[in-house]
Formats: structure tokens, sequence, C-alpha cells
């Protein structure tokens, strides 16, 4: 059963000289609005979709989008008197499928209220006003018109109709909801534009992939949903990434304040079972230990410290042999420092050589392909390797060569081939160069902190040496203050570890959430039931360009991508490109159709209504518009409204609609009239 019905509209003008207006019934079914061209068949058209507030589809918003008749003047009779309109409304009363009915009235010319106003009556305001049980104001084409739960005309009108909008991703990668009148471009097709293609006057409003979200949700394929469930785990992935890298970054920063390296962690996310492997080790000269065993060698030094501190002559032996060995491990590492700056500054070269060797072959990458592109289009590009030619020298390459070398220069693709592989194997040079470079530069701030402190404790020395005997020793009372020092710091570094540790495990769950969600989808992009339900529309497709006459292409060679789900000949190209124009006018009659049909069969979201401004376009022949016209008279449940003018001619209209069930609304001399 149809979930939109329209039952009425109503047309109120208030002129300089009285009334005047028009009223229309619709039934179920196929309704034909008949008229000749210029007598308003097409403000009928446009009338019904103002009131509905899909104006959109006439290419704008509010009363602008609207015939003058409508607006401005009433011209009456024809080509002899005009009227000046004072103030205009059209009612439009429509029924859901619960057999529940509204009433909406939307200005077009009124002096004290803007058009995006909406008045909506409960029952038939048109025929039976005392039945009205309720009256309520709303907006449409403003902020909250498609969300405000209390004055939203198409949140309410959503919720009429039984229409559940989904949410899908902009092209930012926010989330929004589907229009209601971009939904509608897919079953209401307006004279100026919508012939020209599928959906084209659906407003975009930077929606990723518009038309293939709407078939989706006409359908209600399983695909939707689970789009939409990857959606909400790649933005979930893309959260946890955000918090896990945090703790990352701090770990690594502990890492580098604390001469240690950090190991059992990757900067991506992972499952973990075990938190103690993830260690800080820290640097000695020869090996690593845990920064927690270091901790502990430092508290046992301090033990080694007495409660009283030795004076200088006490420690003279010990602190001469200590300044002796100190030195000669300064002239260690200031020779290591000095012999490690050269290689840093080589190894930058050798990236810089790599990095223009990649911006080489990127150049001769581009250019080739450029020229593979242009092959493929049908030109001839003269390139000169290709021809056996120097590009320097002009010679013929293999008069440059030695003469025992046999040379065969490389096709293009296979030189494309090459220089992507080359490019792909220079990359991993940079890469590993990088590395290289970074891990020599800590080195080289290693040595400096180091011969740093050295230089400090080597001056102690010198200084402790020379005072005298009897004094408490400085470098002993520093030594041990510095010790303290370290012990606190690295006592609150290994608190600090620990704490970003726990924040792990919340994280780790996350991860583990997330694969989880993963595994449990369909590792097809079409369930079986969708890929039943994209071959009956296929079916249904194909079988309505037969009956609608459709020759250029045949039939054994289109298809409904499996992609985007609209029709494409040889697998390849959009049917539009490969029929004739009249052709692809019988295309979106058949596509049209056969998205309602698909959805009454699989029960799916289709409001079950559609409507067609002047679709005998393109000089379709006569024979396919009756067909068209005979298939839509087999919906009885749904309704069909279809506005034409049989070219003028009762003779057309009479052979079209032969032995055809359908309701007729005969526009006779003009659709504006005076009310008496």
């Amino acid at each position: 059963m149809t979930k939109l019905k329209i039952n009425r509209l109503k047309i109120e003008i208030n002129t300089d000289a009285g009334i005047f207006g028009a009223q229309h019934k619709f039934s179920k079914g196929l309704n034909i609005v008949r008229g000749d061209n210029t007598t308003g068949k097409s403000s009928l058209f446009q009338s019904i979709i103002y009131a509905l507030g899909f104006e959109e589809l006439l290419g704008g918003k509010f009363e602008k989008t609207l015939q003058s008749v409508l607006k401005d003047k009433v011209e009456y009779p024809r080509n002899e008197q005009y009227f000046n309109i004072i103030q205009s409304y059209i009612y439009l009363v429509i029924e859901n499928q619960h057999g529940q009915i509204i009433t909406i009235r939307r200005g077009v010319k009124t002096p004290n209220r803007k058009s995006q106003l909406v008045d909506v009556f409960f029952g038939d305001y048109i025929t039976n006003l005392k039945d009205i049980t309720d009256e309520r104001q709303m907006w449409v084409h403003d902020k909250g018109g498609a969300s405000d739960n209390d004055f939203g005309f198409h949140k309410f009108l959503c919720e009429f109709l039984e229409i559940d909008l989904p949410k899908v991703i902009t092209y930012k990668g926010d989330y929004t909801q589907i229009y209601l009148q971009q939904l509608a471009s897919s079953f209401i097709i307006e004279q100026k534009k919508g012939w020209s293609d599928y959906f084209i006057t659906a407003p975009i409003y930077s929606i990723r992939d518009l038309n293939q979200r709407i078939v989706e949700y006409l359908l209600n394929l399983d695909v939707f949903e689970n789009n939409e469930k990857r959606e909400e785990i790649n933005i979930r992935r893309n959260l946890l990434q955000t918090k896990w890298e945090k703790v990352f970054n701090e770990m690594d920063y502990l890492a580098d304040r604390s001469s240690s390296e950090l190991t059992g962690i990757s900067s991506e996310p992972e499952i973990i079972n075990d938190l103690n492997s993830i260690k800080l080790l820290y640097k000695k000269e020869n090996s690593n230990i845990r920064i927690e065993e270091y901790l502990q060698e430092l508290r046992d030094e301090l033990v080694t410290f007495d409660n009283t501190i030795n004076t200088v002559g006490q420690n003279s032996s010990k602190y001469e042999k200590e300044l002796e060995e100190k030195q000669n491990l300064l002239n260690k590492i200031v020779v290591n420092y000095e012999l490690l700056l050269p290689e840093i500054t080589s190894e930058i070269e050798k990236l810089k050589q790599y990095q223009n060797q990649s911006k080489n072959i990127s150049e001769d990458l581009r250019k080739n392909k450029g020229v593979q592109k242009l092959n493929k289009l049908g030109a001839e590009q003269d390139i000169k390797s290709i021809q056996n030619i120097c590009p320097t020298c002009t010679q013929e390459v293999k008069d440059l060569l030695p003469s025992d070398i046999n040379h065969t220069p490389m096709r293009l693709d296979d030189n494309i081939k090459y220089l992507e592989s080359q490019m792909a194997m220079i990359e991993v040079y940079i890469s590993g160069q990088k590395k290289l470079i970074t891990d020599k530069r800590a080195k080289s701030e290693l040595y400096q902190q180091a011969s740093t402190k050295l230089r400090k404790e080597i001056r102690n020395l010198k200084t402790e040496l020379v005072e005298d005997s009897r004094v408490p020793s400085v470098v002993e009372i520093e030594e041990k203050f510095s010790l303290n020092q370290r012990i606190n710091f690295y006592s609150k570094t290994i608190e600090k570890f620990e704490s970003l540790k726990n924040d792990l495990i919340p994280l780790i769950e996350e991860h583990i959430e997330i694969q989880s969600a993963v595994s449990k989808l369909p590792k097809l992009n079409l369930s079986e039931k969708d890929a039943n339900k994209i071959i009956d529309l296929e079916n249904n497709f194909v079988s309505y360009l037969q009956k609608f006459g459709y020759t250029s292409k045949s039939f054994n060679s289109i298809k409904i991508s499996r992609d985007n789900y609209f029709p494409i000949v040889d697998e390849l190209y959009s049917i539009k490109f490969d029929s004739s124009a009249s052709d692809f006018i019988r295309s979106i009659w058949a596509f049209t159709i056969s998205l309602m049909k698909t959805s009454v069969n699989y029960n799916g979201n289709h409001p079950q209504f559609l409507m067609f401004d002047e679709p005998k376009q393109q000089d379709a022949s006569l024979e396919s518009f009756k067909s068209f016209l005979k298939e839509l008279s087999e919906f009885k449940e749904q309704q069909m409204i279809v506005f034409a003018s049989f070219e003028n001619s009762d003779e057309t209209f009479n052979e079209s609609t032969e032995k055809i069930e359908f309701s007729l609304n005969r526009i006779n001399e003009t659709l504006i009239k005076p009310i008496k």
C-alpha cells in the first residue's frame, strides 16, 4: 500500500478582481493530468511539489521557483485581461498508509508571512473543514526544518509517512541525514531538467555518493546498514588511534627524558596481553637494562654512602684514579663524537641524492603515464626513448653502444612498470636513510650529554684535589645530592610509566571490540538478500526496456552495477552514453518504475508514489508512451500521477490511453479560473 497518497489539491488566489483558483482530486492507481501546452499543467505540478516543500527539485527554494500565475498576475480570459495577485495559498490533502489524512497549507504570496511557514491541519481542510481535529504551524527550508521535533515540517512529514531517513557520510567525513527532498528526486521527475539523468534534480548537500545511498535506502539493502556500521567502526578506530597515539607519545617522551628505549608497544593499536612486556630500557654503555633495575642500582649506590661525608684527604687517591678514568672516557667520547659528525653529513648528502632520484623518477613516471593516457585516447606521441633515439644528443641509441651489445628499448607499459618498481625501491631507501640519520643524531646527542656531564665531574674532581685535605669532600656531597635527584626522577618516571600502561587497558579492550565488530561484517559487499534484490531490479529494468521499445544496445549487455546500482552496458559504461536520446528517456522510465516495483516486492522503503511531468520526451514513440502508461496502470495499490499534453491532440490521447485504467484530471482552457 502506498505510503504517500495525494487526495486533493486546491489553489486559492485573491486578486484585485476577486478570488481565482483551481481544485483537483486524485485517486489510487494511475492519474493522468491532461492539459494542452500553456494551460497551466506545469503550475499544477509545481504546486504539489511546493506544498510538500520539495521545490528544490525545480532548481531553487521558496516561491521564486513557481510560475507567475501563482504569485504575480492572473491572466483570464487568456490573452485578454490580467489581474494583480494580492494573496495566494496552496492546499494539499495527503493520506498515509494507515488512512490518516492531513492538509498542508503553504503561502505563495502572503504579505504578512514568509513562505517558509507551513500550516498543517489534521483532516481534510478542503472538503470537511468541520472535522479538523488539530492544527499546527511549522517551517521548512530553515534550520531545524528537517530535524526539529516540534516545528520542523519535513521532520513531521517523515513521521507521518513513516519514512525513517538514514544517516550518511558527507565529503568531510561527518554524519548527516539524507533529506526528504533528496529522496524525492527518485520518484518525482520534473520536465526541464529531470529527464537529463537519474535523480538529477537532487540537491547534493555535500553527501558522498548520494544517488547510491538513495537506492540503498529505497531497496532497504543490508549494505546500507553494513556501510553505516563500517563508518561507525572507522570513526571508533580513528578515535582509538588518537587516544593510543597520545599514550604512546607520552611513553616515548618519558623514554627520551630518561635516556631509555621504549619497547613492547607500537604507535598503532594492538592487543597486548601482558602489560609488563612494555618496558623502558635504560641505555648503558655496553648493554640496556630495565629502568626499574637501573633505579635499584642507584638506590644500592646510595646505601654505600655513610651517614658522614669523607674529607678531601680521605678520598684523594680514589679521586686521582677516578679523574684519570674520566679524562680517558671523555677523550674517547670526544673522538667518537667528532668521527660521527662527518658520518651524519655524509648520510644527509646520500639522502638528498635519493630524494633527487625519487624526484627524477617521479617526473619520468608522470610523463610516461601521460603518454600512455594519450595513446589510449588515440594520440600518437613522439617519445624519443620509445623511438630508440637519445633524448640528449638525438642520435640513435644503437649507434652510441658498443657493437657487441644487442639493445632493444622497453615498451611503454614495461617502462612504466620498471619506473614504478624503481620508485618503490627508492622510497624504501629514503625511509631507511631517514631512520639512519635520526639514530645517528640521537647518538651524537647522547655523546654531547655524556661529555658535558663528564667535564663537570672532571672540574669538580680537579677542584677537590687542590682543596685543604681536612675539609669535607664537595664531590662526595654533590655526588650524593645528584644521586638523590636521579633516584627521585626515575621513581617519578616509573610511576608515570605505570600509570600510562594502565591507561592502555580500556584502549586494548576497545581495540578487541573493534576487531570483533569488523569480523562480523560480511566479507562481500552485498549480502545474499541484497544480491537477490539487485537481480530483481535488473530483471525488472531489462523487462521494462523491452516493453518500452529500447533498441540502442542488446539486452544481454545491460546490467545493474553492483557498485552504484545504476544501469550499465558491457559491465563498464553508464547506459546513458550508449543510448539514443529517446532510449535514455525509456531507461529513466524503466529504472524509476523498477525501483518502486523491487521495493514493493521486498517490502522496501519506497513511498510507492510516482509523479512525472511530460514523460514523453525526445520524440519517444507513441507506442512506447502507451506501453509506459499501461505498465503504470498495473500498480493498483500505489499512486502514479502523469502530467502530459498528448501533443494537444484528442487522437493522441485516445490512442495512448486505449484499454488503460486511469483517473483523468482535465485542464480545459486554463488552470486558474474565477471561483464563484
